[in-house]
């Protein structure tokens, strides 16, 4: 997969290329800001997409308090977090229908609205 990458003059999001996970294991997919640490006021969210398919809110931030909003269509076995200044997709007991690529967006300004999006796929 290529990654891609969004940027302004002071923020650059960046995502590990890809990783793997044999079905029933668990991994992290992390999402890191080269402007400084993703707190909680970064509002972040992740989003799956399968081939073909269009992209899905799996976890969202809708508050700087909390970052594992989980709309109802997505399982339990995804969880939001923010650790070590970075945005953390956990996913356990992994599934085939968990393979795709998954974008993490971060608001990172007031007024206009600045949201910076990266991919990476798991497989």
């Amino acid at each position: 997969m290529s990654l891609s990458s969004c940027s302004d003059s002071q923020n650059v999001v960046t995502q590990d290329s890809a990783v793997s996970v044999l079905p029933g294991g668990s991994v992290g997919l992390s999402c890191s800001l080269t402007g400084g640490s993703i707190t909680g006021n970064n509002l972040p969210l992740w989003v799956h997409q399968t081939l073909g398919s269009i992209p899905k809110l799996v976890v969202g931030s809708p508050s700087g308090s909390n970052q594992n909003y989980r709309p109802t269509w997505t399982p339990e076995r995804f969880t939001g977090s923010i650790t070590g200044g970075k945005a953390v997709l956990s996913i356990s007991r992994a599934q085939a229908e968990d393979d795709g690529t998954y974008y993490c967006a971060l608001w990172t300004g007031s007024a206009p609205t600045v949201i910076h999006i990266n991919a990476q796929q798991r497989h």
